[in-house]
């Protein structure tokens, strides 16, 4: 009896422990997704100066069939009278 009393034992704290993790996984999730939409979202590249920014802070314009996101509008400028 005591060596069925064990069994159920270990696995209830299997089970705990997993249930554990799930749930710390999701939190992690949530929490990275919370971060992520604080930050702005999806990070875009500047063709010209390569740095990244938030795609809802970048300066969007609309060339050679393609979106294409600056950090400024110098950037953009630049980029426009090369491409343009």
């Amino acid at each position: 009896m005591s060596a069925r009393l064990l069994v159920i034992l270990f696995f209830l704290f299997v089970l705990y422990l997993v249930v554990k993790t799930v749930i710390g996984f999701v939190y992690l999730s949530s929490q990275r997704r919370k971060r992520r939409e604080r930050l702005g979202g999806e990070m875009v590249k500047d063709p010209i100066c390569e740095t990244y920014i938030p795609k809802a802070a970048a300066i969007a314009k609309y060339s050679g069939g393609q979106t294409v996101y600056f950090c400024s509008q110098e950037c953009a400028d630049v980029y426009l009278k090369k491409n343009g």
